[in-house]
C-alpha cells in the first residue's frame, strides 16, 4: 500500500468545562509534502498542555510530512473564567496615590471611576478543561489522523499505478538497449578480427598498441553490467512499492537515483544514437518517477 503525504481532515465538536459552559470548537488536521516529520500546532492557551500528547499521536501515525493540527473556537471567552478584582495591584494603586497626595499636598481621594480605568485592575483567569474534555479532544485526533491516513491511500493508489506505469516504460527501454547494444557489440568485434585477421604477421609486432587501443575501446563500449545493475535497480523499485512498509518514499528516491547513475553512464559509455535515444527515454521516465516519489510517506 503506498500512501501519499498530502491529507485534510476536519470535524467539530461541542465539549463542556468545569463551570457548565458550553465551548464548540473545530479541530483541523493538514498534511503536506516535507523530508522530514514536522508539525505545527495552533492551540488555544489553555489547551497548551495537549501539545504533546497531540504530536505523539500524529508520530505514532503519520511518519513524515509537515503537518498543521490547529484548534479554533468560534466563543472567543470559552476559556476565561470569571472576572475578579486584582487587589494586590490595587493595594499598590492607592499606596502610590496615597504617596502623592502626600507629598504634593493633594486632599482629593481618586473616586472609584478613577480605579476602574487603570491598567490591570482585574484577572481574568483561564479555565482548565475537565479529563472528559481532554480525552474527548484525543480521541478526535486520533479519529482525524484515520481520515487523513484514509485520503492518503486513496492519493497513494493514483501515484503507485503511474509509477508503476513509468516502471514498465522503463523495463521496455532498456530491453531495447540491451538488444541494441548486444549487435553493436557483435558487430564492432567482427571488425576487430577482420581488422586483425587482415593484418601481416610483420604489422602485427608493430601494432601491438593499435591492437591494444582497439581492445580497449571495445571493453569501454560494453555496456552490459551497468544494463544489468539497472535491471536489478528496476526490480528492487517495484518490490518497494509493492512492500507492506508504510514508510518507503525515502528508500524509493534512494533506488531511482541509482537508476539515473547507471543510465547515465550507459548513455556516455556507449555512443550509438539509437542507444543514446533509448536512454534519454528512460531519463524522462526517471524523473517523472522522481516527481512523484517525493509525495509518498
Amino acid at each position: 500500500m503506498i500512501r501519499s503525504m498530502t491529507g485534510f481532515a476536519t470535524k467539530s465538536l461541542v465539549f463542556t468545562l468545569e463551570d457548565g459552559s458550553k465551548a464548540q470548537v473545530a479541530i483541523s488536521l493538514k498534511s503536506l509534502n516535507s523530508r522530514f516529520f514536522e508539525v505545527t500546532c495552533k492551540l488555544p492557551y489553555p489547551l497548551s498542555n495537549l501539545e504533546t500528547d497531540i504530536t505523539k499521536i500524529l508520530k505514532q501515525y503519520l511518519y513524515r510530512g509537515h503537518i498543521y493540527f490547529t484548534i479554533n473556537t468560534n466563543t472567543p471567552n470559552a476559556f476565561k473564567s470569571v472576572v475578579e478584582p486584582a487587589l494586590s495591584i490595587i493595594h499598590e494603586y492607592l499606596t502610590a496615590i496615597n504617596t502623592i497626595k502626600k507629598e504634593c499636598g493633594i486632599q482629593e481621594s481618586p473616586s472609584l471611576n478613577t480605579i476602574l480605568q487603570l491598567p490591570n485592575v482585574f484577572n481574568l483567569a483561564e479555565k482548565n478543561l475537565d479529563s472528559a474534555s481532554t480525552e474527548l479532544i484525543l480521541q478526535t485526533t486520533k479519529q482525524l489522523v484515520d481520515e487523513v491516513i484514509k485520503a492518503q491511500e486513496v492519493e497513494g493508489k493514483i501515484l503507485l499505478d503511474d509509477i508503476m506505469q513509468r516502471i514498465a516504460i522503463m523495463q521496455k527501454e532498456i530491453d531495447e538497449i540491451e538488444k541494441n547494444s548486444a549487435t553493436l557489440m557483435e558487430a564492432q568485434k567482427t571488425k576487430l578480427h577482420q581488422a586483425l585477421q587482415e593484418m601481416t604477421p610483420d604489422e602485427q609486432k608493430s601494432n601491438e598498441l593499435h591492437k591494444n587501443t582497439l581492445y580497449s575501446l571495445l571493453d569501454k563500449m560494453d555496456i552490459h553490467e551497468e544494463i544489468v545493475r539497472f535491471k536489478s535497480h528496476l526490480k528492487s523499485l517495484s518490490a518497494h512499492l509493492n512492500s507492506s512498509d508504510v514508510e518507503k518514499g525515502k528508500r524509493l528516491d534512494f533506488t531511482l537515483q541509482e537508476l539515473a547513475r547507471e543510465i547515465n553512464t550507459i548513455a556516455a559509455k556507449c555512443s550509438d544514437a539509437t542507444i543514446g535515444s533509448l536512454a534519454i527515454n528512460v531519463k524522462v521516465e526517471l524523473e517523472k518517477a522522481r516527481e512523484q516519489t517525493q509525495n509518498i510517506v
